[in-house]
């Protein structure tokens, strides 16, 4: 998605911080044909070392902690998550003996490491338990039991947690009141302001240390960001900041004053505030004894001395209590258990007495681990060093000893991710997918084809989609968003740019993207599928419901057919049409309209060609429709943020839920569409209120039609993942089949054999 490193932390944050394991579940599928589970045993002889490309480590493995894709994939190895979720990341419940599940025409058996089961209460609560197998083991050989799943929970809950797992805002009973009563050093002299004279909860020496860091290292921090905005730009600080996401600072705003923005944003948790940089930590810029203010806990009233909705069963087994039904609650509990004996303190866990491992407030003894890290995965964790991550097969994995001895997770560039296979440094990379690296693969393979002798292509879908979204707010008629006239422009609007679909993806992605016909990933277990009833094309109808194409139509015919019915919806929408062109538009509406797009002033974007393709179409019916093609995508991002553009071109990076709320809910955070819909939002809120997926699935479809009907979003296109495997090493047959975005070949790692 073209938005700030903030933005697209925060789209993601409610549910991924929690699924950072989920995606790699580590758990175990078996298709019918290969003859059932457990097949890999713990008999197999080790071999070799398996090289896998990183991107991106940043050295955080603790799972508390872990932040990077990369470091999240260490993490996946080297540990185990509570739930398992299978291809369509639907949680397996049932994983300890194993749930059987078809995708693709195949049935999968999922197993995993606890079962959970969910009770709604007359009370209105939710409680979960979750029972874990008792033949579990960490890496130094202790059990890992329920205890271990409690201490990870305080620390997520912990009032000085700054990790990017967001547990502690779910509506746990009691959780509140337990992280009430305590707030960090930093939060604390940050909100008491420059002019502070309350010196209960500090002195006045911190308070004096602690604004000189922001005054030199935190003015510093900012300054960077405006620089680089200025170069993409910006002319001051204020404008710098609205385009990274900081709307609402003064005209005269000072760097020193964007960095005080960027505290508050983040409660004044200085590691939080890594998320902005633009190049410098800012661990390097403020002193170290400052920067610790914001993990330092400070007892500031009475508190509940624990969370009344965690309750310990027995040794392998615990519930969790909520206030309400919330759909994606269950995903907060793919927590990969930490061992409070190596991550806290052994002398420090009394379940009884309310002590959980560590003392509340300090959290100091996991972060110290976070490049030692000791979980229960497929692989130990031996070193990291000089861009690489040196791990070992674990003899005790629950699932059976890993087919290959080592596994290396070696920190690689985007330019090295093919050749680096080819030439035998790598044996497995993800690399971004195009056609030019589609047409590299085939070159070295010889044979014109992704798969071959030196190179294996496996493709899933992305975890997100591309679309075409406009404001209802600025595209309307008489002022009126919801009315049925301003639904009819922007459908006409939208039925030409549709036509134009199937030729501008192909010539931009090939094969390797699909065109998409409903405001979500085909990734999503929500998905319409084309079997479905009332499946149907988007924007291909006419005003009075008459489909405009048939299977025989040229691309002619489909262009001009496309026109004639978005006239019927011009004309819906009170525009004056005379032999086949617009010749006056309603009452706030326009004969011209324009579309941001971040091609990079070069036109380099996915949906470019179909946008200038849609403007001559539009140009014979008498509308003239700007193609604006944005330089940086910081000023696309302030376009549509601001409220400004009547139009614009972007990607969602979708969650493993299908939740709408934050999108296209009337008081969704991100609502830059302007939708405002009771019923969708009674929708958007009943598919929050069931634990069902079965029974969620036709509601997100019903709230995806009427976000179609709205006209506020074209879907575009659905593009590849892929994973690069060497042919000549890799035993190819060993990969994972049916891919996807949350079942990859990481996830059962233990199966991998090289030849």
């Amino acid at each position: 998605m073209l938005v700030t490193r903030r933005k697209m932390l925060g789209l993601s944050a409610a549910t991924m911080g929690a699924l950072a394991l989920a995606a790699c579940n580590n758990g175990s599928t078996t298709g019918e044909q290969t003859g059932g589970e457990g097949e890999n045993g713990g008999s197999n002889e080790h071999a070799g070392t398996l090289v896998v490309a990183g991107n991106g480590l940043e050295g955080k493995f603790c799972p508390l902690f872990t932040a990077s894709a990369a470091d999240q994939d260490v993490v996946s190895f080297n540990n185990i998550a509570l739930l398992m979720t299978d291809r369509m990341a639907e949680p397996v419940l049932n994983a300890i003996e194993g749930e059987t599940r078809e995708y693709n025409g195949t049935d999968y058996t999922y197993t995993g490491p606890a079962d959970i089961t969910m009770e709604e209460n007359a009370d209105g609560t939710v409680t979960y338990t979750v029972k874990m197998r008792d033949d579990l083991k960490f890496h130094d050989g202790t059990p890992v039991t329920i205890d271990d799943a409690i201490f990870t929970f305080y620390a997520y809950f912990d009032p000085t947690y700054d990790g990017s797992a967001t547990l502690y805002s779910n509506d746990i009973v009691g959780l509140q009141e337990y992280r009430t009563g305590m707030a960090t050093l930093a939060s604390l002299i940050g909100n008491a302001g420059r002019d502070n004279t309350d010196f209960t909860n500090f002195t006045q020496e911190q308070q004096e240390a602690f604004w000189a860091a922001v005054d030199d290292g935190g003015t510093k921090f900012a300054q960077e960001i405006v620089d680089y905005m200025m170069e993409n730009g910006a002319t001051d600080v204020a404008s710098a900041a609205a385009g990274w996401n900081y709307p609402d600072l003064p005209a005269d705003a000072t760097a020193t004053d964007f960095f005080e923005a960027i505290g508050a944003a983040y409660d004044w948790n200085f590691s939080a505030c890594e998320a902005e940089t633009a190049g410098t930590a800012l661990s390097d810029l403020i002193p170290e004894d400052v920067y610790a203010m914001g993990t330092q806990g400070v007892e500031t009233g009475d508190a509940a001395a624990n969370v009344s909705g965690i309750v310990r069963v027995d040794d392998y087994t615990m519930t969790v209590t909520t206030n309400g039904v919330d759909a994606t609650m269950i995903y907060q509990l793919s927590i990969a258990p930490c061992s409070y004996k190596y991550y806290g303190d052994e002398s420090l866990y009394d379940y009884e007495n309310n002590s959980f491992g560590f003392t509340k407030g300090d959290l100091s003894k996991a972060r110290s681990l976070n490049g030692q890290p000791m979980g229960s995965g497929a692989f130990k964790f031996d070193s990291y060093e000089g861009g690489q991550v040196l791990m070992s097969a674990n003899p005790d994995y629950y699932k059976g000893a890993p087919k290959v001895s080592n596994l290396n997770v070696v920190e690689t560039q985007e330019a090295d991710m093919v050749t680096g296979v080819q030439a035998g440094t790598l044996d497995i990379s993800q690399p971004s997918y195009s056609m030019e690296v589609e047409t590299q693969i085939k070159e070295i393979n010889g044979n014109d084809s992704t798969t071959g002798d030196v190179l294996s292509t496996f493709l899933h879908d992305f975890r997100g989609y591309g679309y075409l979204a406009i404001s209802a707010g600025n595209v309307c008629v008489n002022g009126e968003p919801g009315s049925d006239a301003s639904k009819a422009l922007r459908k006409a609007l939208c039925t030409v740019i549709a036509v134009f679909r199937d030729s501008g993806i192909a010539s931009y992605y090939g094969d390797t993207a699909t065109v998409l016909n409903y405001p979500i990933s085909t990734s999503s277990w929500a998905s319409p599928n084309e079997t479905d009833p009332g499946y149907a094309v988007c924007y291909s109808t006419d005003a009075s419901g008459n489909p405009l194409y048939t299977a025989d139509m040229s691309d002619e015919d489909r262009v001009n057919a496309a026109l004639e019915g978005a006239l019927t919806w011009f004309e819906a929408a009170g525009y004056t049409v005379a032999d086949g062109k617009l010749t006056a538009a309603p009452a706030g509406a326009k004969l011209e309209y324009r579309c941001n797009i971040g091609g990079g002033g070069q036109g380099d974007h996915p949906t470019f060609m179909i946008l200038q393709e849609a403007a001559d179409a539009f140009e014979k019916i008498g509308m003239t429709f700007t193609v604006n093609d944005i330089a940086n995508s910081a000023d696309l991002f302030a376009s549509y943020q601001s409220g400004a553009a009547e139009m614009w071109c972007a990607a969602w990076q979708s969650t493993a839920d299908p939740d709408m709320y934050q999108l296209y809910h009337s008081q969704g955070s991100t609502n830059y569409y302007e939708i405002d819909d009771p019923d969708l939002d009674e929708l958007i809120e009943a598919g929050r209120q069931t634990l069902d997926t079965e029974s969620r699935k036709p509601i997100y479809k019903e709230a995806m039609d009427i976000i179609l009907d709205w006209g506020v979003e074209l879907p575009v296109y659905q593009r590849s993942e892929c994973t690069l495997v060497s042919s000549e090493r890799v035993n190819v047959e060993s990969v994972v089949k049916d891919q996807t975005p949350y079942w990859t070949w990481k996830d059962e790692i233990e199966k991998l054999e090289l030849k």
